[in-house]
């Protein structure tokens, strides 16, 4: 029967059923295990069941709805999911759009008002689209005030939140540099969080490039001084010549131990055997992944 509960009880089969007859209600398909009694009733009777083993002792329970209950219960869930998915995607993407809030942090925090202003200006607002806001154009601005020396503006979640650092006795040791390359390679990454990039991934630059210049540029290609702040992954290569009286096992470690560079990950290692006076030379080819980083 689809509208039929299983109900267990802790009673003696002769009591429950003396009850449940006296109050008139049929059950159905009645089972004794243990000190268990369970039984099948009719979804309507189900409260005055309760009502009979409201006692503690009975320690009555539902052991199996029916299976309309079920049907109902798996239906209305299947339903508040779906409608709750919908909800939950309809205002995630809505908020994720927006700006609810707007934050000033760091060192310039004290000219919130100023730095506010100048966002609201460049057309940030609570209540509309991040897309609104002209970034550039207010990052220059904000780096044009007093002392600051560097500005990074981005939205996490609804909050539109605005590091500002100015220089003090805390951050005097910020270079004013760019960021310029020790040495010559290939870019492989490169990150500005404060400045503009020079170079792209793939680039190959010497020594003595600059990297990250120590400026922004708004949409008229206007220029803004500021600190550089940002890092770069550069993959180069260094040959290595070795000095051994034979190319055995030995002396293949010894050189491989004396090519390493400090600080920098291998990217690929091979070597070359040239026949020398009194010995062999043991010439090792290394790529590496560098990083190099300024002010962070």
């Amino acid at each position: 029967m689809t509208d039929s509960t299983r109900v267990s009880v802790i009673s003696t089969a002769e009591s429950a059923l003396f009850k449940l007859r006296r109050a008139n209600i049929p059950v159905y398909d009645c089972r004794k295990e243990g000190v268990n009694f369970s039984f099948g009733v009719k979804d309507k009777d189900l409260k005055k069941v309760f009502a009979i083993f409201s006692k503690p002792c009975y320690n009555i329970r539902t052991e199996k709805p029916s299976l309309k209950k079920r049907f109902f219960a798996a239906a209305l869930l299947r339903i508040g999911l779906i409608v709750g998915a919908i909800v939950f995607t309809a205002l995630a993407a809505i908020a994720d759009g927006l700006v609810l809030d707007i934050r000033v942090s760091g060192s310039g925090s004290y000219l919130e008002s100023e730095i506010i202003s100048i966002v609201r200006s460049e057309g940030a607002e609570k209540f509309k689209p991040f897309s609104a806001l002209r970034k550039s154009a207010a990052t220059g601005r904000i780096l044009s005030l007093p002392r600051v020396v560097f500005c990074n503006i981005e939205k996490r979640g609804a909050v539109l939140t605005v590091n500002v650092e100015t220089q003090n006795e805390e951050n005097a040791s910020l270079k004013k540099t760019g960021l310029v390359a020790d040495r010559a390679g290939k870019i492989a990454r490169i990150s500005v969080v404060c400045g503009t990039a020079l170079v792209s991934e793939g680039d190959i630059v010497k020594a003595g490039d600059i990297l990250i210049a120590p400026y922004s540029e708004n949409a008229d290609g206007e220029r803004t001084d500021c600190a550089a702040v940002g890092f770069c992954y550069m993959e180069f290569s260094v040959i290595y010549e070795y000095f051994a009286e034979d190319d055995g096992e030995k002396s293949l470690k010894e050189a491989y131990a004396a090519a390493l560079i400090e600080e920098s990950e291998i990217l690929s290692r091979s070597h070359e055997i040239k026949p020398t006076e009194g010995g062999v030379l043991i010439v090792i080819e290394t790529e590496y992944l560098r990083k190099l980083s300024i002010n962070i």
